[in-house]
């Protein structure tokens, strides 16, 4: 079969499109034969060797994929060939970018028969990364004023989603201008461009001084010291990733200035095949199936154009979420 793999890190050029051999599922798990795979951000970090948690070269990229399922494993309940699923790539959120791909059925998310495939690919990764932020990692409230860093992403939007059924509050920023109408759409208040705003006085704006609740970070760099700012007293804020570089900055510091609080997250902690897990996977399959949560598709890429796709990701210049057309329809 067909796969992209990364033979060593690198650029774009690290990007090797191979013939590996069909896996096969063991107990527990499924085969799934893939229409669309999605791009994530860990992807690029795997690509470039800068992904915190280890990677093993060679390595198949691809976090989430949509498709039908080829093959069952011993054990699996609830699942047979030829069902059309979502599913997250393992524990490793690797494999996603190939012909077939081998999952555990924990992270199998079934969505109503008549949803696209390609919205199906959109889904998984983002929506189930944040029902457990807002409700695993924290406890979201109604009322509450949720700030949502590079909120035009994919794990922006769904938290914009998620958030406002639970009747927060939320706001967000974006890196340039052009980016605010999407998360506008699915619920945001006010949209920021750091470009040419101060997020910070925007967010104090906001809350008329007090300062937001929860801030979820995807950025680093220098935005994340910077957050705290914005943070009211007692507040809390979780990292989900350094897309803008590494943060140098002393933390204590900025914790003692409001008394805030710090947490970094992965979404594979929340304990897929837990009651914890099955609750999220419940939520997401619940809200999709009822017209409440979904993932606009930025653009979809030809198998062979993966390069493109992941310089697209990399540019920042889109919303919504991109996606690697394998068996899938042809992009137009």
């Amino acid at each position: 079969m067909r796969a992209i793999r990364v033979e060593r890190i690198g650029g774009l050029d690290a990007l090797q499109q191979v013939v590996v051999p069909v896996p096969q599922p063991g107990p527990g798990e499924v085969r799934i034969e893939v229409a669309f795979a999605a791009a994530n951000w860990s992807d690029i970090q795997k690509r470039q060797g800068v992904y915190p948690d280890l990677v093993s070269y060679p390595a198949i990229l691809g976090a989430e994929v949509s498709g039908i399922v080829s093959a069952v494993g011993p054990g699996v309940r609830g699942l047979s060939t030829g069902q059309r699923v979502a599913a997250l790539c393992g524990a490793r959120l690797l494999g996603g970018y190939a012909d077939e791909v081998v999952v555990p059925a924990d992270y199998v998310l079934q969505f109503p028969g008549d949803l696209p495939l390609n919205q199906a690919a959109a889904l998984p990764l983002a929506s189930i990364t944040a029902f457990h932020l807002l409700h695993t990692a924290y406890r979201i409230r109604a009322g509450q004023v949720v700030l949502m860093h590079a909120i035009a992403g994919s794990v922006g939007l769904a938290v914009t989603q998620v958030a406002g059924m639970a009747g927060a509050r939320v706001i967000g920023t974006v890196g340039r201008a052009g980016k605010a109408e999407q998360p506008r759409r699915m619920g945001a208040e006010c949209v920021i461009d750091r470009s040419s705003e101060d997020f910070v006085e925007r967010a104090l704006a906001f809350t008329h001084g007090r300062g937001v609740d929860l801030v979820i970070d995807s950025l680093g760099g220098e935005i994340l010291p910077r957050s705290f700012d914005a943070l009211r007293y007692h507040g809390h804020l979780i990292n989900i990733g350094e897309a803008s570089g590494e943060p140098d900055f002393p933390i204590r510091k900025k914790l003692y200035e409001r008394s805030t609080s710090m947490a970094g997250f992965e979404v594979l902690h929340s304990a897929p095949g837990s009651r914890t897990w099955r609750r999220g996977v419940r939520f997401v399959e619940d809200a999709v199936a009822r017209g409440r949560l979904l993932m606009p598709v930025g653009a979809i890429f030809p198998f062979e154009e993966v390069a493109a796709m992941h310089a697209a990701l990399e540019g920042r210049g889109t919303s919504g979420k991109l996606l690697l057309s394998v068996a899938g329809e042809s992009p137009a």
